[in-house]
C-alpha cells in the first residue's frame, strides 16, 4: 500500500473515475493512471483510493479520511 499514491488518486479523481480505472485494468491489463509496477498493487491503489475518496466526499478532511481508512484496514488485518 502506497499511501502517497492513494491520497493523490483520491484528491484528483472521483469514485466513478477510480472504479473505471479498476475496470479498465481488470479488462485490459493496462493501468490508465500508473502508480506501481505490480498489477495487484495497482488495483489495490485504485480501490483504496475510491474508499478514501468516499470519506472526502462525506466532508472529511484528508487527514481525517486517512485516519478513518487506516482504522478500517487495521481492523481487517487484526
Amino acid at each position: 500500500m502506497d499511501i502517497k499514491s492513494i491520497k493523490t488518486l483520491a484528491e484528483q479523481h472521483t469514485i466513478d473515475e477510480l472504479n473505471k480505472f479498476a475496470d479498465e485494468l481488470e479488462n485490459s491489463g493496462v493501468a490508465p493512471v500508473k502508480t506501481q509496477e505490480d498489477v495487484g498493487d495497482q488495483m489495490s491503489d485504485y480501490l483504496q483510493a475510491a474508499e478514501l475518496r468516499a470519506y472526502l466526499d462525506q466532508g472529511m478532511s484528508m487527514p481525517e479520511a486517512v485516519r478513518e481508512f487506516s482504522k478500517r484496514v487495521r481492523g481487517v488485518l487484526s
